[in-house]
């Protein structure tokens, strides 16, 4: 490493030497670290972890109503959906009162709903409607289809008052 005095013609250099530059800059960058840390912990900004909260248990499959629409359910065809609570079919018309019935009580109930791929997203959607205007507050939209294992173990109709 050697330094050169001028160019080919002993005229200026014209390279510029940044390797104390790039010293500076990380001499500079550690002294900005070490202060915003000491800042920190003085100013009370580190971060405190919350207490621990206490898990509730989820509730049993018994317990999980599952509202369900499926075929025919096409565009201006409302009143032909099917629509299952769990695995009892329930007429549209029932609905909403099998509806309030069954939130009576709960008002923090989980509802968890479902429709078939080509069930209309208007249609879907007025279900929901009515879902809502039963009473249920907490509404999980499930994405993915039931499995059998998963539909033989929503429970009966009778567990659901």
């Amino acid at each position: 490493m050697g330094i050169q005095v001028g160019g080919r013609r002993g005229g200026p250099m014209s390279d510029p030497n940044v390797i104390p530059f790039i010293d500076i800059c990380l001499v500079l960058l550690i002294i900005f670290m070490i202060v915003v840390t000491v800042l920190i912990a003085q100013m009370g900004y580190l971060s405190k972890l919350p207490p621990r909260a206490q898990t509730q248990t989820p509730p049993s499959a018994s317990e999980q109503i599952v509202i369900r629409v499926t075929s025919p359910c096409r565009p201006g065809q409302f009143a032909r959906c099917r629509v299952f609570i769990n695995r009892e079919e329930v007429p549209m018309g029932q609905l909403l009162g099998r509806i309030q019935q069954i939130m009576q009580g709960r008002s923090t109930q989980m509802i968890f709903f479902t429709a078939d791929d080509d069930v209309n997203y208007e249609n879907a959607m007025r279900v929901l409607d009515v879902i809502r205007q039963g009473g249920a507050r907490n509404i999980g939209i499930l994405t993915e289809p039931i499995g059998t294992v998963a539909s033989e173990s929503l429970g009966s109709p009778a567990t659901v008052q």
